[in-house]
């Protein structure tokens, strides 16, 4: 053994401990660009299918399945359509044929009183409620189920730039429960349609 030669301890530093740091450095440099790039590359993509589709295009002769519309934006809706994966007036839904399957309709439109103030939440949905539950409905199809009120309804804002319209829905109040047919009655869906 020679003595004459001491070996480094590990808090020593040689040349070639200097080589081997840099190339770390440069390796973990590379490593974090390359997870910053796949983060935001995964992140557009995703963030372009988060939203519901603006776009959707109505389908006037439904195949066998009775899809008008997948995942339509509450824009799209209207008066009579019947929806499937309904949650909200506000929120993306299904339109289908009446004959299929839904769990939601979009019975009608009301205008609440135009030379009033705004009501308040409280008020606008007390009005409403009471604007929806005078549309007359196919009570064949209403008695099925337990049906709830849904609707839009004019904001303090939107009152104030002249809205005063109520886009009223019924939905059933039980998950699973699917309805065929449609709620409105003949004579109103034709009015409705023209």
């Amino acid at each position: 053994m020679d003595t004459d030669h001491p070996t480094p301890g590990p808090d020593a530093a040689t040349p070639a401990d200097h080589g081997s740091s840099a190339r770390f450095w440069v390796t973990l440099g590379l490593v974090a660009v390359v997870v910053a790039a796949t983060f935001f590359v995964i992140r557009s993509v995703t963030a372009d299918d988060a939203g519901p589709a603006t776009n959707v295009e109505r389908n006037e002769d439904p195949g066998i399945d009775g899809i008008i519309a997948t995942q339509a934006p509450a824009s799209m809706f209207e008066v009579g359509d019947c929806l499937s994966d309904f949650t909200s007036p506000l929120e993306p839904a299904t339109i289908v044929e009446c004959s299929t399957r839904h769990d939601a309709q979009f019975i009608g439109t009301a205008a609440l009183e135009q030379d009033i103030p705004y009501p308040g939440k409280p008020g606008t949905t007390d009005k409403a409620v009471e604007a929806c539950k005078a549309i007359e409905l196919n009570t064949d199809v209403l008695t099925a189920f337990e049906w709830e009120y849904h609707f839009s309804q004019p904001t303090a804002d939107s009152w104030e730039a002249g809205d005063r319209t109520v886009a009223c829905f019924l939905a059933t109040t039980n998950d699973g429960d699917m309805a065929t047919g449609t709620l409105l009655r003949s004579d109103a869906a034709a009015s409705a349609s023209s």
